[in-house]
């Protein structure tokens, strides 16, 4: 039990590889934000808050990707309850920035890693819009990220 504290221990929470890489492509194309900003619900990866636009950015193992989890082979009951739950505190804060007029962008691991560029391209859009006219994208995106998870018809109900 105790090797499995030092190594659980050791997973970063914030700051990944992943997370510092998006912030700093952000931020030389001039975008100012809030990283981990606490005083937002969820604690978002990335946020704007003039904008009122969030970004999370989620691992493909403690989010439960579907496309890339795989379920460990030990402690398997704490592990999908683990992973479970963690999807629908996503689902929740999700659904919580919708009701309150945020936009929300969610990408898997996999998607930063694999098309970085779009990923960037598309929260620098984003944000560009909201600051410009408001206009967004957010409800197509969404409802590819959490596959009919959310609502989007009316996720405040």
């Amino acid at each position: 039990m105790a090797i499995k504290n030092k190594n659980l221990s050791k997973v970063r929470g914030m700051d990944t590889k992943m997370e510092i890489k998006v912030r700093h492509a952000l931020w030389h194309r001039g975008l100012r934000y809030r990283k981990n900003y606490r005083k937002l619900l969820g604690t978002p990866d990335v946020a704007f808050p003039a904008q009122r636009l969030v970004v999370f950015l989620d691992s493909c193992f403690w989010h439960g990707c579907p496309m890339h989890y795989k379920e460990p082979k030990s402690n398997v009951e704490f592990w999908r309850n683990k992973i479970k739950r963690n999807r629908e505190r996503d689902k929740e804060q999700t659904e919580h920035y919708l009701c309150q007029g945020w936009t929300v962008l969610r990408y898997w691991e996999h998607e930063v890693n694999g098309d970085f560029n779009r990923v960037v391209d598309e929260i620098d859009k984003t944000y560009r819009s909201l600051r410009g006219n408001g206009a967004d994208n957010q409800e197509s995106r969404l409802e590819t990220y959490l596959e009919e998870e959310v609502d989007m018809s009316d996720p405040c109900d």
